[in-house]
């Protein structure tokens, strides 16, 4: 019977699929080792540990390898341990335990090895090292020896030498989730907050695999395609080779409906981007834009160089093509900066107009700077993963729990596109982040702290925006509808934003014709309006069209 390893990994979401276990396993492959056999076995963290565990050892694994992040790594080690307990060899590798193989080997005597760094040559030599029984000696593979630990620090390889991870088991598994791909490794910058400037210095994939592999995952069906690339365009010509083949392939050899997710550094984008981006169809590309703050003296002690001024405004160039959606990041809890600083760059980034804005929390990594220098970078933080700051010299614990309240109703509230107009029209006479903060207290002093129904949360948002001073209720009550209709496809309205109407039931029969249609009348305006669901979305807003009834009111 052959030797068999199990590659796990482990997601956050049903949605998501992960890129690193087919790396290893076409690598292994690749190597063609005759005495060995190899399996991926994936999941998600809000499985059940005995769904996961059952999967895996009914490979009867000799070896299970896991890949780990701060996400997952709580139940990697539940898992992990009880697979030990069936005699299974247990390594571990990734980023969450890549810079921590002493702590790891010392504290959890079920794990066998870690691997350092990129796996693709170290994984496959461990796991014949371990069918034939010989000494582990490979560099990137910590274990305990002799009751000593030896630690050995990963390498990064040549691209050149590693295979596509595209293989046919991969599609098998992919369904209908998220794909990924890179087309480099490593990143030009070395923030402190992060391990990408860690990961040697940037190394990239030959353009036409990256194009090929581009091709492949849309033709196998792949709608959400996102390149895992640190900062994609720190070499512009390659990015503008990239996004070139995009436009040009679109609807060809790239069917229509496919998007491209790219991570980009905002304030290097070039002019010849820009005018290929300006080209670009309507939803083949989203772009994320890392700001993290808008505090100068914040982002020079974290080494991220970056001209917020030129970021902010390329931004805001990006965003005027309207053919992308753009997602920009702050994160809360960087060193020098306090609270008001924080509010301060809050309304900033809002006004930017994103179509996202997320706010996170900064995460003191293992191995990064802010994790391995703690006098430069003073502060507490959470001991178990994603080890989240709690409070640090400039911004209190109780500043920060003001900062989450505002987080959770700027995703319910402004990230969902739920609420695009409403909120457009409401902090003409708030600041955007007194909006969020106080609508999140509103609904605490209500007792509503979980998840609360749409149509419910909607009244909610009705009775606390009608408060603003300068918010006219009739005016309000029209843009909510108009954001309900637009981006949810049912003709059923929320109690609070109904009228009792007569004039509905015959714009209905008017407007009949077998299609789902919601029909408005906007009293503010004096107008009746339709949305019909038989449209294609917008697939940058998420919203189906509203169109004016030509009739007489």
């Amino acid at each position: 019977m052959k030797f068999k390893a199990v590659i796990c990994a482990l997601n956050s979401k049903y949605i998501h699929s992960s890129l690193a276990p087919w790396c290893l396993y076409t690598a292994f492959k690749e190597r063609g080792i005759q005495q060995c056999e190899c399996r991926v076995a994936e999941g998600t963290i809000n499985e059940k540990t005995e769904n996961i565990y059952n999967r895996i050892t009914e490979e009867k694994p000799d070896v299970v390898a896991f890949s780990c992040y701060i996400w997952n790594i709580g139940r990697v080690l539940e898992i992990a341990e009880e697979l030990k307990e069936s005699g299974v060899i247990i390594a571990l590798g990734g980023p969450e335990v890549s810079y921590r193989q002493r702590d790891i080997l010392e504290n959890y005597s079920f794990v066998d090895y870690v691997l350092s760094g990129e796996g693709e040559e170290i994984f496959p030599e461990l796991v014949a090292s371990l069918a034939d029984e010989t000494d582990i000696d490979i560099k990137g593979v910590s274990l305990r020896k002799d009751g000593k630990i030896i630690v050995s620090d990963g390498e990064f390889i040549d691209f050149d030498k590693t295979a596509s991870p595209y293989c046919k088991e991969y599609f098998e598994s992919l369904g209908n989730r998220i794909a990924y791909i890179e087309s480099s490794r490593g990143c030009p910058f070395s923030c402190a907050f992060c391990l990408s400037g860690r990961c040697g210095k940037v190394r990239f994939i030959p353009l036409e695999r990256v194009k090929s592999e581009m091709v492949l995952l849309s033709e196998m069906g792949a709608t959400t395609i996102k390149f895992v690339d640190r900062t994609f365009n720190c070499n512009p010509k390659r990015a503008l080779e990239i996004l070139s083949f995009i436009k040009e392939e679109y609807g060809k050899k790239i069917p229509d409906g496919v998007c491209f997710h790219f991570e980009i550094a905002a304030d290097i984008l070039t002019q010849e981007l820009f005018e290929v981006i300006s080209q670009l169809p309507v939803g083949a590309v989203q772009f994320e834009v890392g700001i993290q703050s808008f505090n100068e003296e914040t982002l020079k002690k974290i080494n991220r160089k970056t001209n917020v001024d030129i970021v902010e405004s390329n931004v805001k160039r990006l965003l005027s093509f309207g053919n992308c959606h753009v997602h920009i990041d702050l994160i809360a809890g960087l060193p020098l900066e306090g609270y008001d600083s924080f509010v301060r760059g809050f309304n900033r980034a809002y006004k930017i107009k994103a179509n996202m804005l997320q706010l996170g929390f900064l995460k003191i990594l293992y191995g990064s700077p802010m994790g391995e220098d703690k006098e430069s970078y003073p502060c507490i933080y959470s001991c178990e993963a994603p080890y989240e700051v709690i409070s640090t010299p400039y911004i209190t614990e109780e500043e920060l729990n003001k900062l989450r309240i505002c987080e959770n109703e700027t995703d319910r509230l402004y990230n969902s596109g739920r609420f695009s107009r409403t909120l457009e029209y409401v902090t003409r006479f708030t600041e955007p982040f007194d909006l969020f903060f106080g609508f999140g207290e509103f609904l605490i002093s209500k007792g509503q702290t979980g998840s609360i129904p749409l149509d419910k949360y909607t009244c909610f948002a009705y009775e606390y925006f009608s408060l603003i001073r300068g918010v006219d209720k009739m005016r309000l009550r029209d843009l909510m509808l108009l954001d309900r209709i637009s981006t949810n496809n049912s003709d059923v309205i929320p109690s609070c934003l109904k009228v009792a109407d007569c004039r509905l039931g015959k714009l209905k029969k008017m407007t009949a014709d077998g299609s789902v249609k919601s029909v408005a009348i906007l009293y503010s305006e004096n107008v009746a309006v339709c949305c019909g669901y038989s449209e294609n979305r917008n697939p940058v807003t998420g919203q189906w069209n509203i169109k004016k009834i030509d009739v007489d009111l």
